[in-house]
């Protein structure tokens, strides 16, 4: 039996039950021998039409900046194509880039989770202004006080600095909501922080560490320097976390300029295939690493 997904994806409801190849569809059984469903025939236009459908699914999900997972994309998208994967994937990523300006990134080789990551340098990944989003510079605070910290802070020391911010924890606030629902959890899905609790803490004491997703949205030295900003002093007042920032820099850069040659090899000619103009009929514009779509 055919469905379609909430993304207009057509998918067929089929469980199968190991080891003996049963299958069911609602309450139909029928066996299926091992070896019948070949591998369809490459296909480079239905790759790229799946590949044009993966780039509208990962700008979707993308809007609540919780990564993506490979197992959610074969399922959804891709689906009987799926040992085309690795170039199904090479050629949304090469639209992405070129078409939307941004770059399809596997934050977490274990998990297989995908972020989107904006490669316009205005936009400062997620903390270059706090004006718009006030959820993302609240995070900046945090990540600050988690860096200037030694990498990582007490969740004590967290809920200080927000105090002095008129935040407190089980009162509801009129731009966040609930905050200590924002810090330990929404921002812990979206893989912008971590929370962990202290080994053997009696009772339980939780630290706060940077997400995977704040490691590629932002730099120590970007935090540094709003940290300074902040306290009015110079990046070089705090040595040790300057020479942090300066390695993460030049460590950064040169991965970087690594991803940048291995997507060169990756796009050949035959990746850019032209997309169908209608891929995505809206005007993507980024602010602090949150899509803003507005009306084309």
């Amino acid at each position: 039996m055919d469905r379609r997904n909430d993304y207009g994806y057509r998918t067929t409801v089929l469980q199968s039950k190991h080891p003996n190849g049963d299958e069911r569809s609602g309450s139909n059984y029928r066996r299926i021998p091992w070896g019948r469903r070949p591998t369809p025939p490459r296909d480079v236009a239905i790759l790229q039409e799946r590949a044009n459908k993966l780039v509208k699914y990962l700008l979707v999900k993308d809007q609540t900046k919780i990564p993506i997972k490979r197992s959610d994309m074969l399922k959804d998208v891709i689906q009987e194509y799926d040992e085309y994967f690795p170039e199904i994937i090479e050629r949304a990523s090469y639209a992405l880039e070129k078409m939307f300006r941004v770059n399809l990134k596997e934050i977490d080789k274990q998990s297989s989770l995908y972020i989107l990551i904006s490669t316009q340098e205005s936009s400062a990944g997620i903390l270059g202004t706090t004006k718009d989003t006030p959820k993302l510079g609240l995070l900046m605070v945090i990540l600050s006080v988690i860096f200037m910290n030694g990498n990582k802070a007490s969740e004590a020391v967290i809920w200080e600095v927000l105090r002095k911010l008129g935040l407190r924890p089980g009162v509801r606030h009129s731009l966040f909501g609930e905050v200590r629902k924002l810090i330990t959890d929404e921002f812990v899905k979206q893989k912008y922080l971590e929370y962990k609790r202290v080994p053997n803490s009696r009772p339980p004491e939780y630290e706060f560490f940077w997400g995977l997703r704040s490691y590629h949205e932002t730099s120590k030295m970007k935090v540094l320097k709003f940290a300074c900003k902040v306290q009015k002093k110079d990046p070089k007042d705090w040595a040790a976390q300057y020479r942090e920032a300066v390695e993460m820099e030049v460590q950064a850069a040169a991965v970087a300029v690594a991803e940048a040659e291995a997507r060169a090899e990756v796009y050949s000619p035959c990746l850019q295939t032209p997309l169908i103009a209608a891929v995505f009929p809206m005007e993507p514009r980024y602010s602090l690493g949150i899509f803003v779509h507005t009306a084309a």
